[in-house]
């Protein structure tokens, strides 16, 4: 429990004079100023790092005013190091202790948000980075550097790198203010070690995120840049604030719409707010009265964030059985298509060096024959093979954008239930705030309140637009993949016009043995891919079934709400002596 005390005292405000001054917040963990950087971490991320190497997503970030020890606690000191340094040593740790039946390959990369501008602090002269969706929601990077490491050093040492690319500045309340977010990520594949057809890949992500503070320019003393990096900063954490705000009120049968896309960090953070992560808040107050509403700000976000729900789920990246043996099949017929290859270059080594019996006049001719039929041949190949490789690719592109697709009807439908669960909660005011009895002054004053209350809140709009925003990109997807199904076709029939072509040029049988492996380890390799397609589409169908259950779920709420008045209505008439007309007239406002 943390309890602030109230700073101000005014003799002449009667109004507060028996009020508390004293304002208390109930947390998981509260530390003094005498907890060690040991106890910080055993108490907030230490339970954290069996789940990452398990395939779960973690976050760590540390939330507060500017000077309140946000890096010292992530960042520490060499004699005395932070979070970062304890949870990746705990993390190879556990590493090493499950090596003998698993295989492990751990990879990081560092940026910062400076200025709403991301910059890999890895690779500085990379430029300005962008922020991208894919099509299964997750936030990337594109261009960031990922450099694999073996052990917590090593990580730490490119850390330090980084931060010397940070950006920091001085201010009036720290000397070495940070100017900008830093997220480190750290992601941990995990593959247990044989030759299992079915296969599994476990995917961790860690998240360590060290915010830039909240500062007031009057007291930062901040002019020119430093003014408007601040404005940046404090941008950014009210949009993080306003999505704690939206994400701890979420709840009950409401579908709140939480905007992510203020900032670049809120779109960064997404999953580890309300989405599939462990998330750790450690906030950072000053004991000083000159911050009392910086302490006070912070400690009220903490305490909301206290209340967010998310969702965890372990990732795996699932090989099916048919998908795994598909591929064994194909590398052995490739194996088999090399030693194959390996015969005949042999088997035509030989023909050169065995001694001529035969007239050179009647031997030449049929040589350079041959010469010919193999250039021919070798010719004809490439070019099936190349057919085959663009075959693939345009059937690799058709499923990624057929999964774009349904994601994309995935999305809209989540804003659409936003939409229609706002429009359900309109309307159940609106039946509340009209009578069936009243004049017409009544009647008036009734239609100004439902003109009111019909106003849409800010969420929703934003969900309006978003939603003509994906069915915009569902239109394109749609016209690409119908290009593309064009070109595959031509493809297709150029394809077998060279398979014709090709047992002709074939001179001998171990030639033709070649070309049939080619073909096989081409069919094999279409359906290999059709599975994958199959597997995404009964995965996407799935989520599609869910959004059907809970707009279903909207309307039965609904229908038993508009029962159940009708019920109540038609009991209170009953006792009641009403004409008819009457009636009906109740019982059409209650439905409208």
């Amino acid at each position: 429990m943390a309890v602030l005390m109230d700073p101000s005292e005014d003799a002449e405000d009667t109004l507060r004079t028996h009020r508390s001054r004293e304002k208390t917040f109930i947390f998981d963990v509260v530390f003094d100023q005498h907890a060690s950087q040991e106890d910080v971490y055993c108490a907030t991320t230490q339970h954290l790092v069996e789940g990452v190497i398990s395939g779960y997503n973690a976050t760590v970030f540390a939330y507060g005013p500017s000077g309140a020890g946000k890096t010292h606690t992530m960042l520490g000191m060499d004699a005395e190091p932070g979070i970062y340094l304890r949870t990746l040593t705990d993390l190879f740790r556990a590493i090493e202790e499950a090596r003998d039946n698993m295989d492990y390959s751990v990879s990081m990369s560092y940026l910062e948000i400076y200025n709403e501008v991301i910059r890999d602090l890895l690779n500085p002269s990379s430029g300005f980075l962008d922020l991208r969706e894919d099509s299964r929601g997750s936030i990337q990077i594109a261009g960031i550097t990922e450099v694999s490491t073996s052990n917590a050093q090593e990580i730490m040492q490119l850390l330090t790198r980084g931060n010397r690319q940070r950006t920091q500045e001085p201010t009036a309340t720290n000397k070495t203010s940070s100017r900008s977010h830093a997220v480190l990520q750290v992601t941990v594949r995990q593959q247990r070690r044989g030759s299992d057809l079915a296969e599994e890949v476990r995917v961790g992500r860690l998240f360590m995120v060290d915010l830039a503070g909240s500062e007031r320019a009057s007291q930062a003393q901040n002019r020119g840049k430093r003014m408007q990096e601040g404005a940046h900063i404090n941008r950014s954490l009210l949009a993080l604030g306003n999505c704690i705000n939206a994400l701890s009120e979420k709840g009950g049968g409401r579908a709140q719409y939480v905007n992510f896309r203020d900032s670049k960090l809120t779109r960064l953070l997404k999953d580890a707010l309300g989405g599939n992560s462990r998330t750790v808040m450690v906030a950072h107050i000053s004991p000083a009265s000159t911050h009392f509403e910086e302490s006070r700000t912070t400690l009220l976000y903490a305490y909301r964030a206290k209340n967010i729900k998310t969702r965890v789920k372990r990732n795996l990246l699932s090989v099916s059985y048919h998908i795994a043996q598909y591929t064994d099949v194909i590398s052995d017929l490739r194996g088999k298509i090399e030693r194959l290859k390996s015969k005949i270059e042999r088997q035509e080594q030989e023909k050169k060096r065995e001694p001529g019996v035969r007239d050179t006049r009647g031997t030449m001719p049929t040589q350079e024959t041959e010469e010919d039929s193999h250039l021919q041949m070798d010719r004809i190949r490439a070019q099936l093979v190349g057919a085959f490789k663009e075959q693939l690719e345009m059937r690799r592109s058709l499923v990624e954008l057929e999964n774009a697709n349904v994601e994309l009807h995935i999305d809209a439908s989540r804003h659409l239930l936003a939409i229609a669960d706002w429009e359900r909660e309109k309307t159940q005011h609106h039946t509340q705030d009209r009578t069936p009895e009243g004049d017409e002054e009544q009647m008036v004053a009734d239609t100004d309140m439902d003109a009111s209350k019909s106003t849409e809140p800010h969420e929703v709009a934003l969900a309006r637009e978003e939603v003509n925003m994906l069915l915009a990109e569902q239109r394109k997807t749609v016209a690409l993949k119908a290009e593309l199904e064009q070109r595959l076709a031509c493809a297709k029939k150029k394809a077998s016009q060279l398979e014709e072509l090709l047992p002709a040029q074939a001179i001998s049988e171990d030639q033709r043995e070649v070309l049939r492996l080619l073909c096989r380890v081409h069919e094999l390799e279409v359906e290999n891919t059709e599975l994958q397609a199959s597997s995404l589409r009964r995965k996407n169908l799935l989520c599609q079934k869910d959004f059907v259950i809970q707009g279903f779920h909207q309307h039965r709420l609904l229908g038993e709400r508009i029962i159940r008045g009708q019920r109540q209505l038609i009991q209170g008439l009953c006792e009641r002596a009403v004409t008819p007309a009457e009636a009906v007239q109740s019982v059409n406002h209650l439905r409208w």
